[in-house]
């Protein structure tokens, strides 16, 4: 057990070189939960999203010093009283769904002590996600003390509010046996593609820095409607939060402002088909949801993201995922001066472009014959 956990009372709590050559392949998918872990019928899941479900939050700060039981029992009464069921309650322990100042906890975890004054948030999935498989093909490189890995849509990178254990970087974690395997950048949870990630933290600091500097390349692939008029082109401005009731949502600004990121991104247009069409990013800066921002920006959102004003696709099962997928990569793991960089190719799943899905091996999925320079 860890000792009496503090905080101090704030003024206001709110709850609020060599190439690993790869091709236009198929990655399996999440289907019907097959383990038993979770609480929801199948069927039920289908309805919304099974891997992505709704989180449920409830706040409060601690009237007095708690023992762990108290805690315990007083965090279950008031989860059950904000209408928590006791399986939301059960999984959002299991998952690591508490935080103390900040802190997450899982139910193991929790200190001996609460102080008084500590603020709680409680995170619960509506429903237990379906798990995501990362298949062993997955692993597109480990050496160097570096790990890429190809990510399957809907699973998020790292660990998030509502779940500790159910990301990336936890499940290769356990496979590889290396608990201080780091993701060095991240992917939204509805981006497929290739991920770095450290097995040390002096390689994941290392490549941070490799990352900040531009010196790692990387190149996505967005299925976009309507086509968009230019051949190529470039996107550039001031990235910020945008105001949501519930989602995390940026947007773009030509000025500079407080919050404001800088971002640039060139596109090229590739091919269309069936009201479709493929384009070729490569990002200059590294911001959260860049590529999508910039795109709806020029009025060809991506297929599938309505948070940027895609179309709503029909109700379909499994339900249309953003259609972005991180292709290509160029870093230099050997910290050896004057080690030559690699380059990664991260396969084509089947739930991205599927009307790109038979066609033969497109020239732009080799890195070689990409139209950047």
């Amino acid at each position: 057990m860890n000792a009496m956990y503090t905080q101090k009372r704030s003024k206001a709590f709110i709850h609020h070189g060599r190439r690993a050559s790869c091709f236009w392949s198929q990655l399996p998918m999440a289907g019907p939960p097959s383990n038993g872990t979770s609480t929801v019928a199948w069927k039920v899941m289908s309805s919304a999203n099974p891997w992505d479900p709704p989180v449920l939050r409830k706040g409060w700060v601690t009237e007095r010093r708690l023992s762990r039981t108290e805690f315990l029992d007083d965090l279950r009464a008031r989860l059950a009283d904000a209408g928590f069921r006791s399986e939301q309650i059960a999984s959002l322990l299991w998952h690591g769904g508490v935080q103390l100042a900040g802190r997450p906890f899982a139910e193991e975890a929790l200190p001996n002590e609460v102080a008084p004054c500590t603020s709680v948030l409680a995170y619960a999935f509506a429903y237990e996600p379906a798990p995501v498989p990362v298949p062993q093909e997955a692993v597109l490189l480990d050496a160097e003390g570096v790990v890429a890995v190809n990510k399957p849509a809907w699973i998020t990178v790292q660990g998030t509010r509502a779940s500790q254990r159910l990301s990336l970087e936890a499940a290769l974690r356990e496979r590889l046996r290396c608990p201080t395997l780091t993701a060095i950048h991240r992917l939204d949870r509805g981006t497929s593609g290739v991920v770095l990630l450290a097995r040390s933290r002096e390689g994941a600091a290392r490549l941070g820095r490799e990352l900040a500097s531009g010196r790692i390349r990387r190149r996505y692939l967005a299925l976009v409607s309507p086509r968009p008029p230019e051949r190529s082109w470039e996107v550039s401005g001031y990235l910020a939060r945008a105001l949501h009731p519930t989602r995390i949502r940026f947007a773009l600004h030509q000025a500079q402002g407080a919050g404001r990121r800088p971002s640039r991104t060139r596109f090229v247009r590739l091919a269309t088909r069936d009201g479709g069409t493929l384009v070729l990013a490569e990002p200059a800066t590294g911001r959260t949801h860049q590529i999508r921002v910039h795109l709806a920006q020029g009025g060809t959102p991506i297929v599938g993201d309505t948070l940027y004003g895609a179309a709503q696709p029909p109700s379909q099962d499994p339900p249309l995922r953003t259609q972005l997928h991180a292709i290509w990569l160029r870093a230099r793991i050997d910290a050896t001066p004057g080690a030559p960089p690699i380059e990664l190719e991260a396969p084509v799943p089947h739930d991205f472009a599927p009307a790109f899905a038979r066609a033969p091996v497109p020239r732009f999925v080799r890195a070689h014959g990409l139209p950047f320079p």
